[in-house]
């Protein structure tokens, strides 16, 4: 069920600095990592997976066989104009959230990756159904039957 992703650089404001935002698709749900590529966040994108389904209720036996299966996700490129747009939408939303809590983040390091996760999780999308035009990743998982 988590096998495609996509990713985009977000900026941190920082000169030089930035994070690789992966993004699954179809729930959204979306993991941040301190660097600029995927080889180079790969391992740190296996590690803060199942930290925050844990941290959302996820089913154990649901995170236990997708992350044995990390190694075979499919990371890649999307030209559809859709899933482009939840990015943007999606980058946008945590730019501002870095903006605003930039004193907090005063360095690159001290970027709560876990609060840009969880803000992520509550974020309503435009899904398109017209009986329900929106959700959250947290609802799209509840549907799937594997969050407590």
């Amino acid at each position: 069920m988590l096998h495609s992703w996509y990713c985009s650089l977000l900026s941190t404001g920082f000169t030089g600095k930035l994070m690789v935002m992966y993004v699954h698709e179809p729930s959204l749900l979306s993991i941040i990592c301190r660097g600029k590529t995927i080889s180079g966040t790969w391992e740190e994108f296996k590690h803060r997976l199942p930290l925050l389904l844990k941290k959302f209720d996820f089913q154990s036996s649901f995170i236990e066989s997708e992350t044995g299966l990390a190694d075979e996700y499919v990371v890649s490129k999307t030209n559809s104009r859709s899933m482009l747009a939840y990015i943007n939408q999606m980058k946008i939303h945590l730019e501002i959230h870095l903006e605003i809590h930039s004193r907090r983040f005063e360095t690159y390091e001290n970027i709560s990756q876990d609060l840009l996760e969880e803000s992520m999780m509550n974020y309503l999308y435009q899904t398109g159904n017209k009986s329900n035009p929106y959700r959250t990743a947290i609802e799209f998982w509840k549907d799937q039957n594997v969050i407590l």
